[in-house]
C-alpha cells in the first residue's frame, strides 16, 4: 500500500509548545501508513529529536523569525519542496510558516492543507494597525487551506465572527496530554521544607516574565517559606537572572534553564504559575494539571479554558498586586490546594486527554 506523504512545517527548531504538540501527534501515527517529513529553520533540539525518531527532516535556511522581504525566498524554497516531494498532506504551524506554507502548498497543488493556530499573532498589547495587518494576513492564508484547527474555542469563535476563517473550515481540537503515573518522587534537597511555586515557560515578553520575576522577588522578601523555580530560557533570561542576582535571591528563585525532565520537576512543585499576556492553549499548564497541580494563571483566553475555580485561580493580567497577594497566601491553603490539584488531573483525563486529541487529528488526515 502506498504511504501517505505528510509534511509538517514549523518555524523554530525548538522543543516548546507547538513543536511538542506536533511530536505528540507524529509519534502516534503508523509509520507503515505515513511517510513523515518536517521542515524548520536549521539547528536546535527539535532537529535532533526528529532524527532520533527517523523522520525525514528538511531544513530551510531562508526561514527567519522576524518578518522581512527576504521571506519570499522561504516561500520559494517551501514551494519547490512541495513540488518535488508531491505531499498528500501539508500541516502548518505558527503564523509566518502558516502564511507562506499554506500558500506555497496550495500553489504546488497539495491535495490537503491543514493549519493549526497555536495562538493568533495579534493580541491586545499591539498597536491597532499591527493587529489589523496580522488579521488580514490570517484571512488571506485561510483561503489557501482546507481546515484551520484552533486549540481553544474562544479564538475559533472570534475568527468566525470577524470573518477571518469560514465557519465550515474552523474546528477546535484541544491539545491533549498523556497522564503520567502519580509518583512518590521526593523533593530535591534544595526544595525540601519549602512551599514551591514553579513555572515552565519561555523567558519572553509574551510570558510576562519580567513582571513575574518582580513579583517573585517581592514575595521572597515578605515570606521565608516560599521558593520559586522558573524552568526555561529565552531572550529575557539573562535580564531575569541579573534581577534575581542583584537581590541576592538565587537560592530562593531558581533559574535552571531548559530541562529535559520537566515532569520530574513538576512533582517537586506545590503550585504551578503561568501569568502570560496571551496564549493559545498552553501545554505547560496541561502538563502541570496532569500531575495533579493546582494552577495560578492570568485570566486570558486559552488559560481560562483550562483553569477555573475548581482547579485553580485566575488573576487579571493587569493586577500584579493581586498576584503577589495570592502567592503569599498559598502556603496557608494546603487542604484547598490539594482538592484543586485533584480536579486538575481529573480535567485532563476527561477533556484534555491524548486519546481524543489524536483521534480528532487522525480523522482530519484520513
Amino acid at each position: 500500500m502506498k504511504k501517505i506523504k505528510l509534511l509538517h512545517i514549523q518555524l523554530l527548531p525548538l522543543l516548546s509548545g507547538a513543536q511538542n504538540v506536533m511530536l505528540n501527534l507524529l509519534t502516534s501515527l503508523d509509520m507503515n501508513k505515513y511517510d513523515i517529513y518536517v521542515i524548520s529553520k536549521p539547528g536546535g533540539p527539535l532537529v535532533d529529536k526528529l532524527k532520533q525518531l527517523n523522520y525525514h527532516y528538511i531544513h530551510v535556511k531562508s526561514l527567519r523569525r522576524n518578518i522581512s522581504f527576504l521571506d519570499i525566498f522561504a516561500f520559494l524554497d517551501i514551494y519547490k519542496i512541495c513540488k518535488r516531494y508531491k505531499f498528500d498532506i501539508v500541516h502548518t504551524h505558527s503564523s509566518k510558516t502558516g502564511f507562506i506554507g499554506r500558500i506555497a502548498a496550495r500553489l504546488a497543488k497539495v491535495p490537503k492543507i491543514i493549519h493549526t493556530v497555536h495562538g493568533f499573532p495579534f493580541h491586545p498589547f499591539q498597536p491597532k494597525i499591527i493587529q489589523f495587518f496580522y488579521m488580514t494576513m490570517e484571512k488571506i492564508a485561510s483561503e489557501y487551506c482546507d481546515k484551520v484547527v484552533f486549540v481553544n474555542n474562544s479564538e475559533r469563535e472570534m475568527a468566525v465572527k470577524k470573518n477571518i476563517v469560514l465557519a465550515e473550515k474552523a474546528i477546535t481540537i484541544f491539545n491533549g496530554i498523556q497522564l503520567p503515573e502519580l509518583s512518590n518522587i521526593q523533593k530535591r534537597d534544595n526544595l525540601k521544607d519549602y512551599f514551591v511555586i514553579g513555572s515552565v515557560s519561555r523567558f519572553s515578553r509574551q510570558k510576562n516574565i519580567l513582571n513575574v520575576i518582580k513579583v517573585a522577588i517581592n514575595v521572597c522578601k515578605k515570606t521565608d517559606i516560599i521558593k520559586f523555580v522558573f524552568i526555561g530560557d529565552g531572550e529575557l533570561f539573562s535580564k531575569c537572572r541579573k534581577m534575581v542576582e542583584s537581590e541576592n535571591l538565587l537560592d530562593r528563585i531558581l533559574l535552571p534553564g531548559w530541562q529535559s525532565n520537566v515532569i520530574e520537576w513538576l512533582f517537586n512543585f506545590n503550585v504551578f504559575l503561568l501569568y502570560s499576556k496571551w496564549e493559545g492553549l498552553p501545554v505547560s499548564i496541561l502538563e502541570a494539571m496532569s500531575v495533579g497541580l493546582p494552577i495560578v494563571a492570568s485570566n486570558i483566553k486559552g488559560n481560562n479554558e483550562l483553569v477555573n475555580d475548581s482547579n485553580g485561580l485566575l488573576i487579571s493580567i493587569n493586577d500584579i498586586d493581586k498576584l503577589e497577594e495570592v502567592l503569599i497566601s498559598l502556603p496557608d491553603k494546603l487542604s484547598e490546594l490539594s482538592s484543586l490539584g485533584k480536579n486538575s488531573r481529573k480535567m485532563v483525563e476527561e477533556k484534555f486527554n491524548i486519546k481524543d486529541f489524536l483521534n480528532n487529528y487522525k480523522k482530519l488526515y484520513e
